[in-house]
């Protein structure tokens, strides 16, 4: 699944569950259809009177940590792609279409012996390449060859985006480099980092013939230099400090960065003619130049060879299954395995195929009617907010309306490349790495151009939904479609505190306490609105921190105000529009219910401590008690008084228009 670091600003996340109540509020205790205790008032937690049943009969399954809405969505999902690639594998398809492709990666997935016939050549004549070299620019020369041919990244992780001082055209990104799919926290946190990649380098190195006890101690020393570039790398706060990601950076000025490797070939190795590109992480960058010395040639080729079998590491011969413990179950269940690396390989590809299933004009009909309606609730509340001048409701109003809403999947996507089926000598290896060879020269072609908002970020299979500043464009993605979220049976306005919840969160994600940095172009402009303007949004901001700050768990854990600010911004924001649709008491009841619905989760304690000691999102039921006790129509609604739980005296409520 591709994800763009700095384009992404998560939006909705279906995680775990809170409570509320007006100043100090506390949890009642976890409801499990064991010890299930009383169903509470809808005056003293809304969440958890609508949500009764559900949660009081439900269970956490075994091996999972949470039960709810969303695990319920993901579920329906994961079995309609599953019966979407058993549709493709059954039926005959058209040369070349989308369902050919799914059956073709399918079937010589499974095909064990065609895959052991075929033998891990291709990278085996990497492996040669690398340890041929003998110097550092050789190396390089190798890291560009391994990026543009195999989609392999190394220290150099090229990414292509928008400048987000000028969003009108993309620029070459040099990311964080390839950490074998580890975090710094992983390594400056707890030990699995450094024994994870330990343990992969080692397998890589047996895999090519290294004897056990020499790979296990390379593999001590590629983790020793990979753990000094780690410690030197932005901390996640940093990370999303989006000041630090716009290090533009000329040929001599790169060639200065990086001194001990010439930055011209790296450039021409790599495949980019340009004269200028962002370096994403600049102490990261000094460190890996630091590192990039004679002396350190055998850890560096080691950590080169292990970039290669980690990306094609589900790809390799089943017979390498015991040099790599990703295969361990290929025999036990190779059609579930299969089917969730087709979703991997071919995401966008089958995501076209989910997408028809999904988005019929029915489907599609309402979805764009509630976008409509939340648009214009938006605008009208912009409009009269008095927080805001009047240049500052037209810039925003103006932002609304160059503002792009994705909806279900990417009709218009073109593979950039082809699958040759077995039936004419394909073999999964040379796919794959067709594939990825494919997405890197569409990547390196779009340098230099202007950025296609049209085009997808997200599969239509991802439940989530997401907001792209440098664009300001949001996509949902067709499963957040799905009857769970809007079922044409279900009443217009259920449906609305639903999807519509999803769709007013994404697009108010324009104006959080990230998004408004950001002008109706997307550039990073952090003066676009007058002084006045964000000292007043300051003022807010505080206010809605504290707000949050209040609301605990188990009458001990907090919720991080500060943490969670950006997500609880849009919370606030699209539960607003919702009801700014409608004065009818019995649609707004709908709205409301629809709202608490697909918040409607179980976890355990010792996760839910987790999500907020670390997560920007706030767990569910303070994503429904405390948003709708912040307005003053479900007081009317309900009939909520000052000597009831839920109730939040009208000063105290935050609004965000």
């Amino acid at each position: 699944m591709r994800k763009k670091m700095l384009l992404l600003l998560l939006a909705l996340t279906m995680i775990l569950s809170f409570s509320a109540c007006s100043e100090a509020p506390s949890m009642p205790e976890r409801q499990t259809s064991k010890n299930a205790s009383p169903k509470p008032d809808i005056r003293e937690n809304y969440y958890g009177c609508i949500n009764y049943d559900y949660l009081s009969q439900g269970q956490i399954p075994y091996g999972r940590n949470s039960y709810g809405f969303s695990d319920n969505v993901y579920d329906e999902m994961e079995s309609c792609i599953c019966s979407l690639i058993e549709r493709c594998v059954k039926n005959e398809a058209e040369s070349g279409s989308f369902e050919e492709m799914v059956r073709e990666i399918y079937m010589q997935y499974i095909d064990a012996d065609a895959r052991n016939e075929a033998g891990a050549g291709p990278l085996l004549e990497c492996a040669e390449k690398i340890e041929s070299c003998g110097s550092i620019d050789e190396l390089v020369n190798v890291m560009g060859f391994l990026y543009h041919d195999l989609g392999v990244s190394s220290f150099f992780r090229p990414d292509v985006m928008p400048n987000l001082r000028d969003t009108s055209v993309n620029f070459l990104y040099l990311m964080n480099m390839n950490t074998l799919g580890n975090m710094k926290e992983n390594f400056t946190k707890t030990d699995a980092g450094p024994e994870q990649m330990g343990q992969f380098v080692e397998s890589t190195l047996k895999a090519v013939g290294v004897e056990s006890h020499e790979a296990k101690q390379r593999a001590k020393n590629v983790v020793r230099i990979i753990n000094e570039i780690i410690l030197a790398t932005l901390d996640a706060d940093e990370m999303s400090d989006m000041t630090k990601h716009i290090n533009v950076y000329d040929r001599n000025e790169l060639q200065a960065l990086f001194s001990n490797v010439n930055m011209n070939d790296m450039l021409h190795s790599f495949g980019f003619d340009t004269d200028k590109c962002i370096v994403y992480d600049e102490r990261q960058a000094q460190k890996i130049n630091e590192l990039l010395i004679q002396e350190n040639i055998r850890e560096i080729k080691d950590y080169l060879l292990a970039c290669v079998m980690f990306t094609y590491s589900r790809v390799l011969p089943p017979s390498y299954s015991e040099n790599f413990s990703s295969f361990s179950d290929f025999e036990k269940d190779a059609d579930d395995d299969a089917k969730h690396f087709i979703c991997d390989v071919l995401d966008m590809e089958i995501s076209v195929i989910y997408g028809r299933e999904i988005c019929t004009d029915e489907v599609l009909g309402m979805a764009e009617k509630m976008v409509s309606q939340i648009q214009a609730s938006c605008r009208e509340l912009i409009s009269g907010c008095e927080r805001l001048s009047d240049d500052g409701k037209n810039k925003y109003l103006r932002k609304m309306d160059n503002m792009l809403v994705k909806l279900g999947y990417d009709r218009n996507m073109i593979p950039p490349f082809v699958i040759t089926p077995a039936r004419d000598g394909g073999k999964l290896i040379e796919n794959i790495i067709a594939v990825k060879r494919g997405r890197v020269q569409q990547l390196i072609n779009s340098v230099g151009k202007a950025p296609d908002r049209n085009s997808w970020q997200m599969p239509a299979f991802e439940v989530n939904a997401t907001y792209y500043p440098l664009s300001n464009t949001f996509e949902i993605p067709a499963v957040m479609m799905s009857k769970a979220f809007a079922d044409p049976a279900d009443n217009e306005y259920y449906n609305l505190g639903k999807l519509g919840y999803v769709i007013g969160h994404e697009m108010s994600h324009a104006f959080d306490s990230n998004g408004f940095k950001y002008d109706e172009y997307g550039n990073l402009n952090t003066e676009w609105l007058s002084e006045k303007d964000r000292e007043r949004y300051a003022q807010l901001m505080d206010k809605v921190a504290e707000y949050y700050n209040h609301f605990k768990l188990l009458d001990m854990y907090s919720i991080k105000g500060d943490m969670t600010l950006s997500e609880n911004l849009a919370d606030l924001s699209a539960v607003q529009c919702l009801l700014n649709v409608t004065d009818d008491e019995e649609n707004l009841r709908q709205v409301f219910e629809g709202i608490a619905t697909q918040w409607a989760s179980l976890t355990v304690v010792k996760d839910l401590v987790k999500q907020l000691n670390g997560d920007i999102h706030s767990p569910g039921e303070a994503r429904v008690n405390a948003v709708v006790a912040a307005m003053d129509q479900f007081y009317e609604v309900y009939g909520i008084k000052e000597s009831d739980k839920m109730y939040v005296a009208p000063e105290n409520r935050v609004k965000v228009w």
